[in-house]
């Protein structure tokens, strides 16, 4: 007879997650055990996804962690990879019996995957100009997970596993670019389940059960400035339609400004939600408090589909030709939260990474200026602004946040 399987299913919403998390992680060997997601994703993306975390027991004593990723649905059922990790010297259990066990204490229909076993990758490649794209190899996910400890010079704990690029993973989407056949840059997201709600308008209008959260790209700080960025969101726009997904969902830190023109201006995201201090995250491009934009980007729609002649709609803004935009701060001293007009300004740092690491009492000004404008005044409802543009002024970098009205809207999601 076996020994019996007791399933917790842990709270991602109670007081003491963050903690929780921090001591699930070391009982399964962290900071040494590169098979762990990194802390702050388990922490805020996870349950953001519509995953959960599983604490397993055998005979009363705790034998592993489950980390459950959304995967697909099955005639209205959700189906989860339930990603397994063991308690070293913990008794093992068989995984048929902890589906089992999974399905009739909870209710969760998961599929089994252990990331310490080998796992099969499907390599493809499609030629953009000089650049060779597709989903990564068995040879080249480790060059994934060297990429972002090159770019962001983040110690081993917060990589992301080689692993989750597998076929039996299921990432919704996983791409590099190679350079003379060598990865230079990578894009991965994750299937989401649901998510926060969208305008009322645009109920209805989407495909609201599944979207898709892009987790982390990066580009090899030698190969940008050759669009590869915007070539990779391109492809996982074109994969998530085939899909069937209309609604893609990334964070980004609002005071990066090469980002802002690229998701704004370039790719036409919006953003209408603001967290500040999201993440626990720190590293060379984070030295100040991870506050972060969520954008919305609807890949079905003839805003982010076809192209504009329209200044105000395509391209980064030049302010000086726009008298009518009102500047909400100058700088990270002078601001003005009383603003009332159809569209707003608002400067941000206009190299947000090389001022972190020269100057980091200005760094932080920025930062809680910029928390204050952003909690006043962006939002997706009457009375605030939607950021749906990047612009210029001389050596100056702003956001551009447009009233909230039926007009907007519609603009946005037809």
């Amino acid at each position: 007879m076996s020994d019996p399987v007791h399933i917790q299913l842990l709270d991602s919403h109670s007081a003491g997650w963050h903690v929780t998390i921090d001591e699930i992680r070391v009982a399964l060997g962290a900071p040494h055990n590169p098979m762990l997601l990194p802390s702050h994703f388990l922490k805020v993306v996870l349950p953001k996804l519509g995953g959960y975390v599983l604490r397993i027991d055998v005979s009363a004593q705790p034998a592993a962690y489950a980390f459950l990723f959304p995967r697909r649905f099955e005639e209205d059922q959700p189906i989860y990879t339930l990603r397994y990790c063991a308690i070293k010297n913990a008794p093992a259990i068989e995984p048929a019996l902890l589906i089992s066990a999974i399905t009739a204490q909870t209710g969760l229909r998961t599929v089994f995957y252990d990331p310490e076993q080998v796992h099969y990758y499907t390599e493809t490649h499609e030629l953009i100009g000089q650049l060779d794209f597709g989903h990564p190899g068995p040879a080249e996910v480790e060059k994934v997970r060297t990429l972002q400890q090159r770019i962001w010079n983040n110690p081993p704990d917060l990589l992301y596993p080689a692993d989750i690029h597998s076929n039996d993973f299921g990432l919704l989407t996983s791409l590099i670019a190679r350079a003379d056949g060598d990865p230079v840059a990578f894009l991965f997201g994750f299937l989401k389940f649901g998510g926060t709600s969208l305008p009322p308008s645009w109920q209805g209008r989407l495909n609201e059960r599944c979207r898709l959260e892009s987790q982390t790209m990066g580009v090899a700080p030698e190969q940008r400035g050759r669009r590869i960025a915007y070539t990779l969101k391109q492809l996982q726009a074109r994969a998530a339609l085939a899909q069937g997904i209309d609604i893609i969902n990334w964070t980004a830190d609002p005071l990066q400004y090469p980002n802002a023109a690229l998701n704004f201006s370039s790719l036409r995201a919006v953003a209408y939600e603001f967290a500040p201090n999201l993440y626990d995250l720190h590293n060379d491009l984070n030295q100040v408090s991870a506050s972060r934009f969520s954008l919305t980007w609807l890949v079905g729609s003839e805003r982010v589909g076809k192209t504009t002649d329209d200044p105000m709609r395509s391209g980064i803004v030049r302010l000086d030709a726009f008298s009518e935009i009102v500047r909400v701060n100058v700088g990270s001293q002078s601001v003005d939260l009383h603003v009332d007009a159809p569209m707003i300004a608002i400067e941000i740092p206009t190299n947000w990474s090389q001022l972190q690491v020269t100057n980091l009492a200005e760094a932080q000004a920025w930062r809680a200026t910029t928390d204050q404008i952003f909690s006043r005044y962006v939002g997706g409802g009457p009375g605030q602004y939607m950021i749906t543009a990047a612009g210029v002024d001389g050596e100056r970098r702003f956001l551009l946040g447009e009233w909230v009205d039926d007009t907007l809207l519609e603009r946005i999601v037809h």
